[in-house]
């Protein structure tokens, strides 16, 4: 997660978060707000309520595209979708490609798309050979976003993905 993002707010609606957790990777400061006071400053600031809303209906579309790819795609069409999930939402532009300035395991990126850490690698080698992804120095950078977006099931062009 990056500076301002919000996280943990399921706990404000009726269910709870029995056993979810964050861990800091860096040195970071938290804030935490109650359901009240969360309330209540929506109702001083409407502009907070609108971000919030934002937040959850563009992490609701993430979900979906996950859901979707889990049962619809292979690992390659999954690997791709998820790394353009995340050019999106932190991708830095290079002269020459995007970066993903977190460094993401393959395991951690199997978990993300429901494969193993083996599938992944052999996934990864195919968009390396297909020159759309390079690996540098851990780091993930994308050398063709539109072929990628193809791979992940975009048609040409467009931001969304093709049903």
């Amino acid at each position: 997660m990056e500076a301002g993002t919000v996280f943990g707010e399921m706990a404000l609606t009726a269910q709870r978060l029995q056993g979810a957790y964050a861990q800091a990777m860096e040195p970071s400061i938290m804030m935490t707000l109650s359901r009240e006071e969360l309330e209540h400053l929506i109702l001083q600031k409407p502009e907070v309520g609108l971000h919030v809303a934002y937040l959850l209906s563009e992490r609701l579309r993430r979900q979906e595209i996950r859901l979707e790819d889990a049962n619809m795609k292979d690992v390659h069409a999954r690997l791709a979708s998820i790394i353009v999930l995340l050019v999106e939402s932190e991708g830095v532009r290079t002269n020459t490609a995007y970066s993903i300035p977190a460094h993401y395991t393959h395991q951690q990126l199997g978990d993300m798309i429901g494969a193993n850490r083996e599938a992944v690698t052999r996934a990864f080698g195919v968009l390396q050979d297909e020159r759309v992804v390079e690996l540098r120095r851990r780091l993930i950078y994308v050398r063709d976003l539109e072929a990628l977006r193809q791979v992940a099931g975009y048609r040409e062009g467009e931001q969304e993905r093709t049903p």
